[in-house]
Order: C-alpha cells, then structure tokens, then sequence
C-alpha cells in the first residue's frame, strides 16, 4: 500500500512545498510565542517587585505618621487625634492585605505575615489601654514594627533584582533554545528538500531514459513509472508506443525479408546470364558487347550488395554514427559514373566530367549513395542525346 502517492506533479509540488515551509513557520510561531510570553511575563513580575517595593515604602510612611499621632495624642489627649490614628492605620492594613495579594517569596510573605500579627498585638494593646496611653511604650513598639517594614522594603527591593536576573536568564535560555532548534531544523529541511528532489527527480530520469531507449531503437525495456498518477499515465502511454514500435519493426523487418528474397531469385538468373555471355557460351561477342556484359557484372554485384544491405537494414539504422574516413571525392566520383554507363549508352547520353583532387573527411558509403541519387536523377530527367555536365 502506497502511503505517498500524489495524484499529479502540481499536488507532489505543493506537498513538498508544504513540507519545506511548515517547519520554518512552526519554528517562527515559536519563537514568536517564546518572545510574547517571555515579555508579558518580565512585564507581570517586574511590575509586582516594583509595586512590592512602593508598597513597602508606603508601609514605612502610614508607620511614621501613626507612631506620631500616638505620641500627640499622649501628650495633649485629644480624641480627634486617636480617630486620625484610626483612620491611618485603616490604610496601613489596606497596604499590607495589597501586598500580601501579591506572588511573593515564601521568605517575603512570611515577613509580610509576622508584621500584620505584631501589628495586630500592638493594635490590641492599644485598644485596651486607651484611657491610659502614657503607660504604652509607643517608641519600642513602633521601633520593632518599623525594623520589620524595614526588612520588608528592603527585601522587595531586592526582588526586582531577583526577577531581572531570573527574566535575564529565561531571556538567555529561550535564545537557547531557538538556536538549537534552528540547529537541528536546517540540516533537516536539508535532508527533506533533498528527500523530495528525489521522489520528484527519480520518474522524471525513468522517463528522460525510457525516451532515449525509444529514440535510440531499443524496446526491450517495459516502461513503467512509480511517482504521481500524471506521470504513470504518461508512461503507460509511452509503454505502449514502444509496443506499437515493436511491431512496426517487426512488420518491417519481415517486409525487407520478403522483399529481399524476391529480388535474388531474379537477380540469380540475370548474374548467371551474364556469366555466360562473358564466358561467350552464345557465340564470340564484340568488344563493345563485352563491356555491355562487363557493365552487367559489376551492376549485378552492386545489387546484389545492395539486397545484403537490406538484410541488415535494421541494424543500421541502430547505428547511427558516422563512420569517418579521409577519401578521395573525385575518385568516389568516377567510380559511380562508371556504373552509369550502361545507362548512358542505352539513352545516347554522355558525361563531361571535370574533376580536380579533393580530399575529405566522410562516411564513404553514405557519401556515395548522395552521389548515386544525384546521378541516378540526371540520367533520368535528361532528354535523349543530352550532356551531364560534372
């Protein structure tokens, strides 16, 4: 069963499209998320230590201004003063319940605790010595509640160092972690995009090799392609061109044999019948008779030579190289005019032939059946007692 089979090159391109490019947008949407976060989380710790610390210093303002108006209120009994005691150290228990709500240290929070309760005791004692303040040592009390807001200023200061550093380190960290995760993802988009060069490129050169072989004549090899269902299509069609070239080849092939057997049986009795005139067997011939006869021979070889030729037809044809020899054209020139002379002398014709050495590089049995045709079609297309003029 086929897990990737694409129906056409359109859809493969887009799956390896996809392939490609998802990754790189997985790792964008991460680095992207890793920045938000990081940052709406610097944003939310920083602004905690920050108001920790402001509400720490606030602790130490609302302490102040309530041992002041204990101490007023000793001296000159004014119940105004005690209410304005009242009233400020409603905003100071506003101040701690604030920063209690906050996410601080186990440290910090159990500091925040211990100063509500001393503060709570305080509070009490103040309560029921109220008609008899004089007696309360304020200053002692005061001192040991302000050592603790003290302590809580200065370790809420100390947090927004904390939390710098901590953001600081998760900042470094997520870098990190991105470069390791471009690390690992480029050498593995690499080995993806090299992975679907082949899956694309691999029916792409079956195919480029399996219309080579059908240009180059060989059908021997079944054309069969494994990608998209487009290109299997294609070479199912090409699969039975080569069928068809098969047996157009072999009907040819059979063709030339048949034809080629028909042409010996009279080309027999023509060879032997000049072997006897040339044997004078007839009768003594003439010495223009004889070179008649002569001709016959040497056209009857030609054809004969030519029939073999048909034999191997097929062959080469496969072989399409040139064969290259350095040869004289004058010369190969002459020699086919000889051939003609039968011809000639049938239809009164005759050649002026003007022909200097020249020297080339050719196919000499190709060359000579260009040279043959041309002379083949003079000699058919002159009128009678004309000239072919070479």
């Amino acid at each position: 069963m086929k897990l990737f089979h694409p129906k056409s090159i359109f859809q493969l391109i887009l799956i390896s499209f996809a392939l490609v490019v998802l990754p790189l947008i997985a790792a964008l949407l991460y680095a992207a998320s890793s920045v938000d976060r990081l940052a709406a989380q610097s944003q939310q710790v920083i602004t905690h230590a920050v108001k920790a610390s402001e509400t720490g210093q606030k602790l130490l303002e609302q302490m102040t201004v309530m041992e002041r108006n204990l101490r007023q209120y000793q001296v000159l009994a004014d119940a105004v003063l005690l209410q304005v005691y009242e009233a400020n150290r409603d905003n100071f228990i506003k101040s701690l319940a604030s920063l209690a709500e906050l996410p601080l240290p186990e440290s910090l929070r159990q500091r925040v605790n211990q100063l509500a309760w001393d503060e709570s005791d305080f509070y009490a004692r103040v309560q029921t010595l109220k008609n008899d303040l004089r007696s309360l040592d304020v200053s002692a009390a005061f001192s040991v509640l302000n050592k603790q807001a003290q302590q809580i200023l200065l370790q809420s200061q100390q947090l927004i160092d904390t939390e710098v550093a901590n953001t600081q380190a998760e900042a470094e960290q997520t870098q990190h972690n991105l470069f390791w995760l471009i690390a690992a993802l480029v050498p593995a988009m690499l080995l993806l995009v090299a992975f679907l060069i082949v899956v694309i490129n691999r029916p792409l050169r079956r195919l480029d090799d399996g219309i080579r072989r059908l240009g180059a004549g060989d059908f021997s090899v079944v054309l069969k392609l494994e990608g998209p269902r487009d290109l299997e299509q294609l070479g199912e069609r090409l699969d039975w061109m080569r069928g068809r070239l098969m047996e157009v080849e072999a009907d040819k092939k059979r063709f030339l044999q048949h034809i080629s057997h028909e042409l010996k049986t009279p080309l027999t009795t023509l060879r032997e019948g000049s072997e006897l005139l040339a044997e004078e067997i007839p009768g003594a011939l003439t010495s223009q008779q004889r070179e008649v006869v002569e001709l016959l021979q040497q056209n009857s070889l030609q054809l004969q030579k030519l029939i073999e030729d048909l034999l191997t037809y097929n062959t080469a044809t496969r072989d399409a190289m040139l064969n290259l020899q350095s040869l004289r054209f004058d010369e190969l020139i002459s020699d086919v005019v000889d051939e003609y002379k039968l011809s000639v002398m049938a239809r009164r014709l005759w050649f002026e032939v003007e022909l200097a050495e020249v020297s080339v590089m050719a196919d000499m049995a190709k060359l000579r059946v260009i040279v043959d045709n041309l002379l083949s079609n003079a000699v058919k297309f002159s009128p009678n007692k004309g000239r072919i003029k070479i």
